[in-house]
């Protein structure tokens, strides 16, 4: 029998009367919700056996339900083996048991990641570990905006769920999400000193799906291990090259200003020499139809001296 380094038991969360009202009144709207599409469902295509299926709901539910305000953890750290159990009632259920040699990777894990990115099987050992519903939706929204992701996602962005175990079983990578404590964290780092808070995703191939490329244009900070739609240098070189050719049409509109500022006083000086060649010609023809005065006679004008009667 394996030695027990260190356990944690964490107890159902307390919840006060407004928080127990609100979700037995969630479970009561869904159950109804669900009895009026399978009465819709049962009329229109005449299969009275859809009702089993508001029976398995129902149980899904109430066990969902009771998991979450009744169930305790135990957290069990043994020499080889991290055990993880739910406990509801006197009932104790083992949920995962994993061999420490198998551990590739012990890290926080915060709402931004989406694990299911990057593993196939994903345990949620508690509750309080899942993903908010608003951030479900941002993930999906990523596919269509960043900026819409990031919006719906607010600030649960940097919300710290719990801690993620990643290891491997029957040649593949499972991870299984829990809340150890800070007692609990120490243990395991002591434990399993190389794999606590390492990231193997950024050791391995890089995603290039779709959906990671979407989360990481929403969220880069946590999706170091895609390869980006536009890598950082391709961003570097289309902004030199818009920042060149800015400044190419920049000083081709100065050249052009120039260019028309030169014409147009070029256009004025041959205008305003125009007007005065005009001027100039306009005078000297002024000057020549001028009628000429008359010239003085001295002959005459000696005669009319000596004679005053000639007039």
């Amino acid at each position: 029998m394996e030695e027990i380094i260190f356990r944690q038991r964490d107890a159902a969360k307390a919840l006060n009367g407004k928080t127990f009202l609100l979700a037995v009144a969630s479970v009561v709207l869904r159950l109804a919700l669900a009895q009026i599409i399978v009465n819709l469902l049962i009329k229109a295509t005449g299969v009275g056996l859809i009702s089993i299926a508001f029976y398995l709901y129902a149980i899904w539910l109430l066990v969902g339900f009771m998991r979450r305000t009744v169930a305790s953890h135990v957290y069990t750290l043994k020499q080889e083996t991290l055990v993880l159990e739910r406990r509801l009632g006197d009932s104790t259920t083992t949920v995962v048991e994993i061999p420490l040699s198998s551990i590739v990777s012990l890290r926080p894990v915060y709402a931004a990641e989406r694990l299911k990115l990057s593993y196939k099987q994903v345990t949620v050992i508690d509750p309080a570990c899942k993903t908010p519903l608003a951030m479900r939706a941002a993930f999906l929204a990523s596919l269509f905006s960043a900026h819409l992701a990031r919006v719906i996602a607010g600030r649960r962005t940097d919300r710290k769920l719990g801690h993620v175990a990643v290891y491997e079983e029957n040649g593949r990578r499972k991870a299984c999400v829990f809340r150890p404590n800070a007692e609990m964290c120490e243990a395991l780092a002591a434990a399993i000193p190389k794999p606590f808070g390492f990231d193997e995703r950024e050791t391995g191939a890089r995603d290039t799906s779709l959906m990671g490329r979407s989360l990481e244009r929403a969220f880069p900070a946590y999706y170091g291990f895609v390869e980006p739609l536009v890598r950082p240098e391709d961003i570097e070189r289309a902004d030199a090259e818009i920042k060149r050719q800015k400044d190419e049409r920049k000083a081709a509109r100065e050249a052009r200003s120039k260019a028309e500022k030169a014409r147009r006083e070029a256009q004025k000086t041959a205008k305003e020499t125009a007007k005065k060649e005009a001027a100039e010609r306009k005078n000297q023809k002024n000057q020549k139809d001028a009628p000429k005065p008359e010239q003085e006679n001295p002959q005459g004008e000696h005669r009319r001296r000596r004679n005053p009667k000639v007039q």
